[in-house]
């Protein structure tokens, strides 16, 4: 008779404990596939509709935007500019009711219908998934029963955000608004709880989380951009029932490692950050959206909603708005000069997460946010190379930058330089200058300059090698972020062991 007592305490016990767990960081996806119809390296555009009112809400990236709908027969086509690869298709349905059929053209004679969709107005998304085909236009064809609003309608396909980085201005004020999670701006989940019942690949892939009943108060997302961001605005499309809204912003994420060596967050960690903004949807509408009091700077977001009661299922997607001055694409420029010389310049863009963080004008306000725009430094692939050529074409400079480093080489009347610039996290810079002459002899030049964070000195030292591998050294390299060597060998064979350089302490 005394069993079922201690059953119920050990399921307690189980249940506290999985409210308080810390949660496991998700895997980084590459590149994530963006919408065809309103992403900014879209070229879509309305081409006709009937039975929609503010239908030019559908191609908005506001994902609270909304466009009417009559009862009865509509349609909605848009023109995506040239011909896309489409492979599944969604929107957010409040209150309609009937049939959804989607088709695609070529050249809008012919038309393949890709998916029927029956839905009721308790169905909050309606999705198509059909086999990819390349399209130029899309139409989409309802039959209602009862009308009412649908937002955030989105195409996917074989477009993705790589290849793209998004530039803001130090301040955050100047370009226009963009959609900095769901759009090009590189964001990434990187913890979501409770698990979200359509699985971590849709959900984190697609920013759209259906939540499953659970004695956890709150259902959170936190995302990383890949280096700082300046944020004016936040938003959530959400189950339309009552609901508080609240967004965190993280210098640096409070992560650790768990007893498997995985990075883990503690959720207790919110108890220490106060919200940057706030919002509540006491009628359960089913958006809203959150204004903080000013810009918010920071790597790392989170987003938390608290419903009112715990519902067995609240799908949920967020957006956080921000000032875009430009956006980078791979590209080659070549400049014809007046006096003959010719300038190319390539663009390579890295990975879409944290592309361009080596270039951002965005600085951090203290030492956590400056660790954590390091990290988004050290991990952006992008380059810039320049290639100048006199006309005489005796002279060749090719410079690269990448992330904090610049690497320029340039060749004159037989003698190859090249000098390799990086600014260290601890506020010096290093500059290794390596000079090729014509008859064979390589002087290399290892210099640090500025006051090191631990104020250890800073300084230059120098070593020459001939065209046998002899060589010479002189300088007064100093600690700072680059420790002197102590022996130095650039050019010479293997097992010649190099040479000795005698450092002194001083500065430059």
């Amino acid at each position: 008779m005394k069993l079922a007592p201690t059953i119920i305490l050990l399921g307690s016990l189980f249940t506290v404990g999985s409210v308080h767990a810390k949660w496991s960081r998700i895997p980084i996806i590459k590149e994530k596939p963006v919408n065809v119809i309103n992403s900014p390296a879209s070229n879509a555009s309305l081409d006709s509709s009937s039975g929609f009112g503010h239908v030019d809400s559908l191609l908005s990236s506001d994902i609270t935007a909304t466009s009417t709908v009559s009862a009865g027969k509509s349609f909605v086509l848009f023109n995506l500019g040239k011909p896309v690869l489409i492979s599944s298709s969604s929107f957010v349905n409040d209150g309609i009711e009937g049939r959804a059929t989607l088709s695609a053209s070529a050249d809008k004679n012919g038309w393949a219908v890709l998916e029927e969709k029956v839905f009721s107005a308790a169905d909050r998304t309606v999705e198509f998934k059909f086999a990819g085909i390349q399209a130029k236009y899309v139409k989409l064809e309802l039959a209602l029963s009862k009308g009412g609003i649908i937002r955030y309608l989105q195409f996917f396909g074989a477009s993705s955000d790589k290849g793209y980085a998004v530039k803001q201005s130090a301040d955050g004020k100047g370009g226009k608004p963009m959609d900095l999670i769901n759009g090009l701006g590189g964001a990434r989940v990187v913890y979501a709880a409770p698990k979200p019942a359509n699985g971590f690949d849709t959900a984190v892939t697609y920013n759209k989380f259906s939540f499953p009943e659970s004695d956890e108060k709150y259902r959170t997302i936190i995302y990383d951009f890949g280096q700082l961001r300046i944020l004016n605005e936040f938003a959530s499309v959400h189950s339309p029932r009552p609901v508080r809204f609240e967004v965190f912003a993280f210098d640096n994420l409070p992560e650790k490692e768990d007893w498997r060596g995985r990075m883990a967050f503690d959720p207790k960690d919110f108890g220490n950050v106060a919200p940057v903004a706030v919002a509540e949807d006491t009628r359960g509408d089913g958006s809203l959206k959150a204004k903080p009091a000013k810009p918010v700077k920071t790597r790392y977001l989170a987003l938390r909603w608290e419903p009112e009661f715990n519902p067995p299922d609240f799908q949920a997607t967020g957006s956080a708005e921000g000032n875009v001055t430009n956006i980078v694409t791979t590209n080659t420029v070549v400049i014809n000069n007046p006096d003959g010389s010719k300038t190319t310049v390539t663009i390579t863009v890295g990975d879409a997460h944290g592309a361009g963080a080596g270039s951002s004008d965005v600085k951090p306000d203290n030492p956590m946010q400056a660790l954590a725009q390091n990290g988004g430094i050290q991990t952006d692939s992008s380059t810039i190379t320049t290639v100048y050529v006199s006309a005489d074409g005796k002279t060749t400079t090719t410079t690269v930058q990448q992330g904090t480093t610049t690497v320029e080489t340039s060749t004159v009347g037989g003698v190859t330089t090249t000098k390799s610039t990086t600014n260290n996290q601890d506020g010096t810079s290093t500059t290794i200058t390596e000079v090729k002459n014509a008859d064979g002899t390589t002087t290399t030049t290892v210099e640090t300059k500025g006051t090191a964070a631990d104020g250890s000195p800073t300084g230059q030292a120098t070593v020459t090698t001939s065209s046998t591998g002899a060589t010479s050294s002189d300088g007064n390299l100093g600690a700072g972020n680059t420790p002197a060597p102590s022996t130095v060998t650039p050019g010479a064979p293997a097992g010649s062991g190099g040479t000795q350089v005698n450092v002194t302490s001083g500065s430059s």
